[in-house]
């Protein structure tokens, strides 16, 4: 939660279509990251960018290729983009609160800079999901998120943009508790019905995945801590998961990523027809793929609630989809 003293600063970019809502890390914003990293035992330091001419203009190209249906939802939740370096990962969001009164502004995207330098779209993909497995072992992850062609940094800014819309539509929902606030001091509550999808809480209050929805070494997969797995237990792991009701290893983590996940792959595969595939190597053998989370049944209640959240299952988009499959077949 980012507490500011001067709201109206805040609630102004409102005024601007979402892709000028793009500013460097306020001191305010920076403030509350350094906060966070102390509090977690990371050494970064943030900063603020001043975003460049060809990092602005991939922004406002992933802005620009994302259904109008979904920036719809965003642009009256998303106070800005903001972009440092040194924060932790490679994006965040939180919520901007009014320190007066406790009013919520809406919420803002922070995206470092330095970790997204140099990637194209495939490269971070596999970047990001090499991150939990140590090396050493031979074993390795491959991620495809674009095609050749569409192989671009603005393609990685998009994927991360809408994980990390996913998170503000949290933010404003009802199906997942407030992250900001304390759980409630009941066990479970299936007032949120996207938590009660996969999980469950335990006898102090900490989420856990449900029986049907757990596997081997989920709990265990750490991404941005320092609890690297053995490079071979990418098997276990994955092999976990192509059972799972998850859309990613990074979604089995926790309820709010698993949203955010299934919100961005479900965009991103759904709606733009683009892949999300992963392939394991051993010592640059390919062994084994993993895709197709979203043609599988095991996505059926998900889906479910993304058509309905995502205005998707109406029968005036129903038919036009089913149309739109007739002429493509």
């Amino acid at each position: 939660m980012i507490l500011t003293r001067d709201p109206q600063a805040w609630t102004d970019l409102y005024q601007y279509p979402i892709q000028e809502r793009i500013l460097p890390l306020p001191a305010e914003v920076r403030d509350f990251v350094l906060q966070v990293n102390e509090a977690t035992g990371l050494d970064a330091v943030p900063e603020a960018v001043e975003p460049a001419p060809a990092l602005h203009a991939d922004l406002r190209q992933a802005l620009r290729g994302m259904p109008a249906g979904v920036l719809g939802l965003i642009s009256p939740l998303l106070l800005g983009i903001c972009l440092g370096r040194g924060l932790g990962s490679s994006g965040a969001t939180d919520i901007v609160v009014d320190a007066s009164d406790g009013r919520i502004l809406g919420c803002v995207v922070l995206l470092d800079v330095d970790m997204m330098a140099g990637h194209t779209a495939n490269s971070w993909a596999t970047w990001k999901d090499n991150l939990p497995f140590a090396q050493g072992a031979g074993f390795a992850l491959d991620t495809t998120i674009a095609a050749p062609h569409d192989d671009t940094r603005a393609n990685a800014l998009q994927f991360l943009l809408l994980h990390e819309f996913g998170h503000v539509l949290t933010a404003d929902g009802n199906f997942l508790p407030r992250w900001w606030e304390a759980m409630p001091d009941t066990q479970f509550s299936w007032e949120f019905s996207y938590l009660a999808l996969s999980w469950t809480t335990d006898a102090f209050g900490r989420f856990v995945a449900q029986a049907r929805s757990d596997f081997a070494l989920r709990d265990a997969v750490d991404f941005y801590g320092k609890r690297q797995l053995h490079g071979d237990a990418i098997v276990t792991a994955y092999a976990g998961l192509e059972g799972a009701d998850f859309a990613s290893l990074y979604g089995a983590t926790n309820p709010y990523d698993d949203f955010a996940e299934c919100f961005a792959t479900y965009v991103h595969v759904e709606m733009l027809g683009r892949p999300h595939a992963l392939r394991i190597d051993l010592d640059g053998e390919p062994q084994a793929w993993l895709e197709g989370f979203w043609s599988s049944p095991r996505s059926n209640a998900k889906r479910a609630f993304m058509e309905r959240m995502l205005g998707l299952d109406t029968p005036v988009v129903v038919a036009a989809n089913e149309a739109l499959a007739r002429v493509a077949a």
